[in-house]
């Protein structure tokens, strides 16, 4: 069921097994997975809006205004300095960057869809390991292509060349990555159906919207409560805070996004006796524009039809659908560990900048002296720094594309490193603020998600990743949020 925040009397305590915060693909996937385990699960929404489509998210931008506006430094400066509330100031209307509303930012992602390739779990120089690998994760990537409704668990290019009756490239240095596309119907996790045929409304999660976060109350190692604003509802007028109550749950899972997860720890002094939380802010960055042009072609159609996805009758896999796949140039692992770069895209046609930033400690969130119009909290203060080993992931990987592209008797011109950092945005990809670590001076959450030092608090989504790796994350947050859920049950004993 769905209930609102303003209803539940001030001063009042819920009590559940688990507390999720986050209504994105994080937090729903983990709350209907424990659901369906017999647990009870609370999950609250900051938003005080229920709603799919671009009217529902637009009402809900001048509250993100007032409770997001915080500051944005260093490459966002001149690329997005609007990035905490309405991104991409001059290119797009679109604030697409951050939602607050119920299913997050799943009410407008483009689905595409595939798991972490297994380097990006390596140690390499500027690109540490994780303290799991890609085998830990493949059970769950294997529940996620259900739980989306994937065509199949194959991301592979051979496989997708008999299915398309195509033909894969030979780009010497580089892999081809299959990406599948979620359909639409199952891409916003707050309407969609979930395999058994119920939905967030009405499956066995408690939702209460238009619950904020104030406080996570913990002594001791151990989460005692949270402290819950509502606001009032008179879309009319300014947001006021309305009520305020608590939940007691047996473990709490934050799942707000890299941004809020971090903002969220940081003003609870929780998780960060060493300095890390917040720290390790990285993207996929993004270029506005074509650095990369093809002047001469270099596949031929067979090989082209691949890496677009369509079969001979130029009609995706699943003719009568916009369900597809595309294929993507990216350096090999051998490429990766000789060179000491970071991965990234190269579309078969050209197109745009797209690569793995490398994870850089002085890319931070702190909080900000600034603080919100509704509940006074201390707002977001958030440097976006790129690294000499961004340039020279850009710089290598550029290099060996044309040259690759030549040997097949193409030609390809890039941009220059200034003119494509100029134009970088972040790409709606927030990773890293509370990753994974062996050792708590690394990093806030262990392999478990667990925060090192608070026995009951969990973490899910993007801000666990200790390295971006290449794929779109979404894919990998529902794995790890299918064996987050996998690990609760178990320590929950059911």
């Amino acid at each position: 069921m769905i209930r609102n925040g303003q209803d539940i009397v001030s001063g009042s305590e819920i009590s559940a097994q688990v507390c999720i915060i986050g209504s994105g693909p994080a937090g729903v996937t983990a709350a209907w997975h424990l659901q369906k385990a017999g647990i009870q699960v609370v999950l609250i929404e900051g938003s005080r809006y229920v709603g799919s489509g671009d009217d529902q998210r637009e009402a809900s931008w001048p509250d993100k205004t007032l409770l997001y506006e915080g500051e944005a430094v260093g490459v966002f400066a001149n690329s997005e300095p609007d990035f905490l509330i309405q991104p991409y100031s001059g290119q797009s209307s679109n604030a697409w960057e951050r939602e607050r509303i119920l299913g997050g930012t799943s009410t407008h992602w483009g689905g595409q869809s595939r798991p972490l390739s297994a380097i990006t779990f390596e140690d390499r120089p500027g690109y540490p390991g994780w303290p799991i690998s890609q085998t830990d994760l493949d059970p769950y990537y294997k529940q996620a292509v259900d739980f989306c409704r994937l065509y199949a668990n194959e991301f592979g290019p051979e496989y997708w060349a008999g299915v398309l009756q195509a033909e894969v490239p030979a780009l010497e240095g580089f892999d081809i990555e299959m990406y599948q596309f979620i359909g639409p119907d199952d891409r916003n996790f707050a309407i969609r159906t979930f395999p058994d045929g119920t939905t967030l409304a009405n499956c066995g999660v408690d939702v209460i919207l238009n619950a904020s976060l104030q406080r996570i109350e913990h002594t001791g190692g151990h989460v005692q409560r949270l402290r819950v604003a509502s606001m009032g509802m008179d879309l009319a007028q300014p947001p006021t805070k309305a009520t305020e109550f608590f939940i007691k749950a047996d473990i709490v899972v934050l799942a707000c996004g890299a941004v809020a997860n971090a903002h969220q720890l940081l003003l609870s002094n929780a998780g960060n006796e060493h300095d890390q939380v917040g720290r390790y802010f990285g993207c996929h960055p993004l270029s506005s524009g074509g650095v990369v042009s093809i002047l001469r072609d270099y596949l031929k159609p067979a090989q082209s039809r691949l890496m677009n996805g369509k079969t001979p009758a130029g009609k995706w896999y699943a003719p009568g659908t916009d369900l597809y796949v595309e294929g993507r140039f990216v350096p090999d692992s051998a490429t990766l560990r000789r060179e000491d770069i970071g991965a990234c895209w190269f579309w078969a046609g050209g197109g745009q900048c797209y690569f793995e930033m490398a994870p850089n400690p002085a890319s931070r969130i702190t909080l900000s002296d600034r603080k919100d119009k509704v509940f006074g909290l201390p707002q977001v203060h958030i440097d976006w720094q790129l690294s000499d080993l961004d340039q020279r992931t850009y710089e290598v990987t550029a290099s060996l594309f044309k040259a690759s592209v030549a040997k097949l008797g193409g030609q390809a011109w890039t941009q220059q490193w200034p003119d494509v950092k100029a134009q970088m945005t972040v790409n709606g990809h927030h990773i890293g603020t509370t990753r994974m670590s062996s050792a708590p001076e690394d990093g806030v959450v262990d392999a478990n998600l667990k925060v090192h030092s608070i026995d009951n608090l969990y973490v899910a989504g993007s801000s666990v990743f200790r390295t971006p790796g290449i794929s779109n994350p979404t894919f990998t947050i529902i794995a790890l949020s299918i064996r987050l859920a996998d690990h609760l049950r178990r320590t929950l004993g059911q």
